[in-house]
């Protein structure tokens, strides 16, 4: 349960982080298809990278210097909680407008 909680926090403060003042972020939880599927969801500036999951390796920050330091470790550990609950996660930009949208499967008990 701890986990999960660090996860969410982990994900929300990153799209919060990102984005402009006054913006929205979104989180969308269902059960669809025996799994509960999370949406994080924000209005920032979405992803540079082609590839995304880039973003979850450890070290990797692509953080503009106005963010300060960051170890690079957060989506990290996000990632491996996320497997460490046999689930999955994606990131990709959003299609509909500008941001970012992740996307996490758990396998429903």
């Amino acid at each position: 349960e701890n986990r999960i909680e660090q996860i969410i926090a982990n994900l929300l403060d990153n799209s919060i982080s990102f984005s402009k003042d006054g913006s929205n972020v979104f989180v969308n939880v269902s059960n669809e298809k025996n799994q509960i599927l999370i949406k994080i969801i924000d209005e920032g500036q979405g992803f540079k990278e082609k590839d995304t999951s880039r973003i979850f390796n450890r070290f990797y920050s692509n953080r503009p210097e106005k963010f300060g330091e960051h170890s690079g470790l957060g989506l990290n550990i996000v990632k491996n909680l996320v497997n460490l609950h046999d689930g999955e996660i994606v990131a990709s930009n959003r299609l509909d407008k500008e941001g970012a949208l992740i996307e996490i499967k758990f396998p429903s008990v």
